[in-house]
């Protein structure tokens, strides 16, 4: 059922999902190393303390374009001139 709805979508939805679920999957496996790090005797985890605000850091980004993009579609789709241009200018001051 996932599989299907997600392939109805766009590439841009897809990515965001790929996105999503691969920096959970990341944090997961960082914070199961760190419960497991006695076990298996590691004993720098200074490494990894980066990983995670790191990955959420690159999904706040791609959030962050994901609105950006939907906005602009939006206003070329509503023929929203006025807004499309202060956007685009927007992105170029950036």
């Amino acid at each position: 059922m996932m599989k299907r709805v997600l392939f109805r979508r766009g590439f841009t939805d897809r990515m965001y999902y790929y996105n999503f679920v691969a920096v959970h999957v990341i944090v997961g496996a960082v914070v199961l190393l760190t419960a497991l790090s006695g076990i298996l005797g590691i004993t720098d985890m200074s490494a990894l303390a980066a990983v995670p605000p790191c990955a959420y850091a690159e999904l706040g980004i791609h959030t962050g374009f994901v609105v950006w993009k939907a906005k602009v579609e939006n206003c070329r789709k509503n023929k929203d001139m006025g807004r499309l241009e202060k956007l685009e200018m927007e992105e170029m001051d950036l």
